[in-house]
């Protein structure tokens, strides 16, 4: 019995030691095929590694090409004509100063070279250099004008600018507090005047209150109508706004003396902003007759600040 156990135990540890050997065996395979692999990786880039080596040698050779390329175009553009042709573009440019620069050091190198046609390319460049620097010396002064008549223009709308809330319509008028109604003729006045709404959506509207005043009236004579329909507005930058009258809702006074109708209209809002560089309009009231007159300082003034309020609300 002792002796069968003996051998019994003995047979386990051979088939123990021949798996043992066996997933050793799996084991070195394994490993042997992973060193293959990197071995094989390693010859791949050392391979790959002698490529960008000739590659290298490749491109430093043609630096040096590049740079003998560059040296001879540099001599070629030395050569007088180069060096003019070279100045004449720079002029084309308007690169007025580089071009001169160019000159003084072709007549400098070269002062045997053409040298009348190099003075006469140089005097027209210095000529239109100095009238570069005075544009842009007028336009530096525009500007500063223009940011002075805004910081102006906000005072006078503060100055001459009332807003009035109806708390009914929920809505505010911006309107002038200058006088908009002129004399054109002895015994005829015309009321021109530009005031803008702000509903409670805050969405703008521009509208044009109109007058036509006649005094003419006596014991001989009665006041006339005129019964404008049209009005049209024409400022020195040549916008043009014509504003179609409603007669629907315009108003008649009549007494033993005087005669007076008046509109208000709704006008388009991006054709009125065109006129903001105006610095004149003429005005046109048509009806049973044409009157025409430019807008008095008062007038004027009272339609430039409302115009530009737009801006400040």
């Amino acid at each position: 019995m002792k002796l069968f156990s003996f051998v019994l135990i003995i047979n386990v540890l051979i088939v123990s030691v021949s798996c043992s050997k066996k997933e050793l065996k799996q084991q070195v395979n394994y490993l042997q095929e992973e060193v293959d692999g990197l071995e094989s990786e390693v010859h791949g880039l050392e391979k790959e590694n002698t490529n960008l080596q000739v590659k290298l040698k490749d491109i430093k050779r043609l630096e040096k090409e590049l740079a003998i390329m560059r040296a001879k175009m540099d001599s070629v553009s030395q050569l007088p004509g180069a060096l003019y042709s070279k100045a004449h573009a720079l002029y084309e440019q308007n690169k007025y100063n580089d071009c001169m620069t160019l000159l003084i050091l072709l007549s400098e190198k070269y002062p045997d070279w053409d040298r009348s046609k190099v003075e006469k390319k140089y005097d027209i460049a210095y000529k239109k250099q100095r009238e570069y620097e005075k544009e842009q010396s007028r336009l530096k002064k525009k500007e500063e004008r223009k940011q002075k008549r805004e910081s102006q223009m906000v005072d006078a709308i503060k100055e001459n600018v009332e807003s009035v809330y109806d708390s009914k319509k929920n809505i505010t008028y911006y309107k002038t507090l200058r006088t908009t109604i002129c004399q054109v003729e002895h015994t005829i006045s015309f009321g021109i005047e530009l005031y803008m709404i702000l509903n409670s959506n805050n969405q703008k509207e521009f509208r044009l209150r109109s007058t036509y005043v006649d005094k003419s009236g006596s014991d001989y004579h009665d006041p006339q109508w005129m019964n404008y329909n049209e009005i049209e507005l024409l400022s020195d930058q040549n916008q043009r706004i014509i504003i179609k009258v409603n007669d629907s809702n315009k108003e008649f006074v009549e007494s033993r003396f005087i005669n007076q109708e008046t509109s208000d209209d709704i006008i388009d809002t991006d054709q009125i902003l065109n006129f903001h560089n105006a610095n004149r309009i003429r005005v046109y009231f048509k009806g049973k007759y044409l009157y025409e007159f430019d807008m008095t300082y008062e007038q004027f003034s009272a339609f430039r600040e409302i115009l530009a309020n737009y801006d400040y609300i």
